[in-house]
């Protein structure tokens, strides 16, 4: 994997829109075997499902992206079950409830350990809504987009909190919780502040080209104070609102400067779209979902030839822009069934295969390959014809 973020960095790397995607991609399995398998809430289905979650990290710039990390999301009930982790053979460093956000920004900092230089970080309102992952961006010097929950609340104007100072008689030692502006300043919902503000100050802004021709959409820009109850400090957050086409809301927070553009900040929203094509490729064209595994090093390992796959694509799409612009991974994959020469399989192997992927019960005598040995060739042939 650091190969191939290292290849993607060199390929993507280096520009203005260069970005870090974070986002997570759900796996539906059966039983309880496979490596941090729960019923959790899968999004491919969208509802619980019994399923496995990663959290992956992807490197994009303008309509080009890949994958160039991965962790495995174990749940506590995983985490707090050092036999069931052994037996799927997971490391014991790696034996530890880590919140899905915790992971996102891990990644990011091994992302700049290894010196990548991505302008800015999206990611959706799983990662959004958590002031620790916002506050560890903060703290790594990333610029982020976000997206964050209608219900996520804050202050329209500073509410200038004083910093705690120790009452008289009490110890020189700051108060353990850091006490919240006045009562008379009121926090407000961003859906309710939206529907308060946004038709009289929403403006129409250009967010990219498409190959339908620009998009656009509505969009408001507000300056907002935000606090998780215990930051010693506030924190000043742009918050951008876009309108999409059948009247729902998007509702991002950035720490960007305060003289971004409106163009600028609903363009660096919208990219995040492609860390969703590149799983829909990795999973429609590279067999993203398509394994039997259940061992921890067996996921990572078929994972990470996905990540490989996708940066082949990527390679050959920006070697093919100026004459094939809109070649997919589709297409790619296509092409490589019809050039790339294939050792044809012996009857015998056909076999042999048929008989590993059917079932039957004890009771049964025969087998497919010995029936199979019974039926003349002209038979064999009609039973493979249409």
């Amino acid at each position: 994997m650091a190969q191939v973020a290292t290849e993607v960095e060199a390929t993507l790397g280096g520009q203005p829109d260069t970005a870090q995607y974070v986002d997570e991609s759900s796996f539906t399995k059966k039983g309880e075997a496979s490596v941090g398998v729960q019923r959790q809430y899968c999004g491919r289905l969208g509802k619980a499902e019994n399923c496995q979650v990663g959290v992956f990290a992807s490197l994009g710039c303008g309509t080009r992206a890949a994958l160039v990390d991965l962790r495995l999301f174990l749940r506590a009930a995983w985490a707090d079950n050092p036999a069931r982790c052994a037996k799927a053979k997971v490391p014991e460093d790696q034996c530890v409830h880590r919140t899905k956000p915790e992971l996102a920004l891990a990644m990011i900092a091994a992302a700049r350990a290894r010196g990548s230089t991505p302008r800015w970080v999206g990611a959706d309102e799983v990662y959004g809504n958590s002031h620790a992952f916002t506050d560890g961006l903060d703290k790594l010097g990333e610029i982020f987009v976000v997206d964050v929950a209608g219900k996520k609340r804050g202050w329209t104007r500073d509410p200038c909190r004083p910093t705690p100072t120790p009452a008289a008689g009490e110890s020189s030692r700051p108060r353990h919780r850091a006490k919240p502006p006045a009562k008379t300043e009121k926090t407000v919902r961003v859906d309710r502040l939206t529907a308060q503000r946004f038709e009289a100050e929403a403006r129409t802004v250009t967010i990219r080209d498409a190959t339908k021709g620009p998009r656009q959409a509505r969009v408001w820009v507000c300056l907002v104070w935000t606090w998780d109850g215990t930051a010693p400090t506030l924190r000043a957050r742009l918050l951008l609102v876009r309108q999409d086409a059948d009247g729902t809301f998007k509702y991002s927070l950035s720490n960007a400067p305060s003289a971004t553009s409106w163009e600028r900040l609903a363009s660096l929203q919208a990219q995040r779209f492609w860390i969703e094509r590149c799983f829909q490729d990795a999973k429609s064209e590279l067999g993203m979902a398509q394994y039997e595994v259940r061992g921890w090093t067996g996921w990572h390992h078929h994972l990470t030839l996905v990540c490989l796959a996708l940066l082949f694509t990527l390679k050959e799409r920006c070697h093919a822009i100026t004459h094939t612009p809109l070649l997919s991974a589709r297409d790619i994959v296509e092409l490589l069934a019809q050039y790339l020469p294939r050792r044809p399989r012996r009857e015998a192997e056909v076999m042999r295969q048929m008989q590993k992927n059917v079932t039957r019960p004890a009771s049964a005598t025969w087998t497919i390959a010995a029936a199979a040995s019974n039926v003349t060739s002209e038979k064999k042939r009609s039973v493979f014809d249409p």
